[in-house]
């Protein structure tokens, strides 16, 4: 690899490796117009078995900003053991832990999730956005939905 490539390379990891942070702040922040700002067009959103697949910007956002508005007193995501796989230029995809908490209106207890975030990301106008996310849980307590998309783990 030359040391243009590396630092395209290095670039992409930074930039993607950002916008999955912004994803957790603007989440925790209420802020529906920088989620907006995070995902392609036509991007795609698994959130469980429990909710349709999200599919388009203004269904995304729309589903989003119900939750956060309805749902949500408020929330805190925390992201680690971020993985980044570059497929091309303009592809990745990834996958990273997330540890979440969340304070509900209709009870008093919080809400707790361990899992994990699956992403694509492809390049619009040279920003990397979401194309794709999944979020599979370990486990969950208190949790809003009975029932998760599982981590995926190899057989012995």
């Amino acid at each position: 690899m030359n040391d243009s490539a590396a630092l395209q390379k290095l670039m992409a990891h930074i930039e993607i490796g950002d916008q999955l942070k912004r994803y957790c702040y603007f989440f925790d922040s209420n802020d529906v117009n920088g989620l907006r700002t995070l995902f392609t067009k036509d991007a795609e959103v698994d959130y469980g078995p429990e909710v349709p697949l999200l599919v388009g910007l203004d269904t995304i956002i729309n589903s989003i900003s119900k939750g956060l508005a309805g749902t949500f007193i408020a929330t805190s995501h925390h992201l680690s053991n971020l993985i980044i796989e570059l497929d091309n230029e303009e592809n990745a995809h990834s996958s990273s832990y997330v540890y979440a908490w969340h304070s509900y209106y209709s009870k008093p207890e919080i809400g707790y999730l361990w899992g994990q975030y699956s992403h694509t990301f492809r390049k619009d106008a040279g920003i990397w956005k979401i194309s794709t996310l999944k979020l599979r849980a370990v486990a969950t307590q208190n949790f809003h939905r009975e029932i998760m998309h599982p981590v995926e783990r190899k057989k012995s």
